[in-house]
């Protein structure tokens, strides 16, 4: 599509599968970062989200893995032109089967693939984005599993809220307890589209359980204020 100007950065996704949309934006701005030496982007994309965490967080790095050699290459352009080129490393491998070295506490943080549609995208760059059969939130989730074993480590995703129900089963079944839920809606009115989840290990240090609702537009279909305050640190006109 081109390239995004934020106010800090710019990210272009000409050569990446998956487009900047509104659901990675939504994610890098609400995720909670306090607690994060090392962040890891799963499935990074064009790198926007890792770019948000450089942005927001105090983390010292910031790990952005895609399977997608094309969008290694705008992650990686993207980064070296952020202020934050030496937080942020680019690293091409298949997460289901990689996952880095980090330092602890640890964020995981996805905008994973979740459209399991039988027809597929003719493109197959944004097919491997959009579909991927192997990296979904189960697989994101079992490996948050394999990761996740400091009290402050975390993951962070967005998923249809269609999906609740499948994703809170997986969460106890890997012995993950959400800390903080929003389900977010395009307009007052509307059904529920998307949840933002970020969970931790079960145990008695883990978060309190916070819930709450964004709506992206209000009854006059103006951008909220509560969207407008999320997202004011990156977008130009907020």
């Amino acid at each position: 599509m081109g390239i995004f100007h934020f106010k800090q950065f710019s990210v272009d996704d000409s050569r990446c599968g998956m487009k900047i949309g509104t659901d990675a934006v939504l994610l890098g701005a609400w995720t909670a970062t306090e607690h994060a030496r090392t962040i890891v982007d799963a499935g990074c994309g064009s790198g926007v989200i890792s770019l948000m965490m450089a942005q927001r967080s105090r983390a010292e790095k910031i790990i952005a893995v895609d399977i997608s050699h094309e969008a290694c290459l705008d992650a990686t352009d993207n980064a070296f032109r952020s202020p934050w080129s030496e937080r942020v490393e680019v690293v091409e491998n298949d997460v289901t089967q990689f996952f880095p070295v980090v330092s602890h506490p640890l964020l995981i943080i996805s905008n994973p693939p979740f459209f399991n549609e039988q027809l597929h995208s003719p493109d197959a760059d944004r097919a491997l984005a959009r579909h991927g059969n192997d990296f979904t939130v189960t697989e994101l989730i079992a490996i948050a599993d394999r990761n996740i074993n400091h009290p402050d480590d975390s993951l962070a995703f967005i998923a249809p809220t269609g999906r609740t129900d499948e994703i809170e089963f997986q969460l106890s079944l890997h012995r993950l307890t959400v800390g903080r839920i929003c389900k977010v809606f395009s307009r007052e009115g509307k059904e529920s589209i998307r949840t933002l989840w970020q969970v931790w290990r079960e145990s008695p240090s883990a978060p309190s359980l916070c819930r709450d609702s964004l709506y992206i537009r209000d009854s006059d279909n103006q951008f909220s204020e509560a969207y407008r305050k999320l997202t004011t640190d990156f977008y130009l006109d907020k």
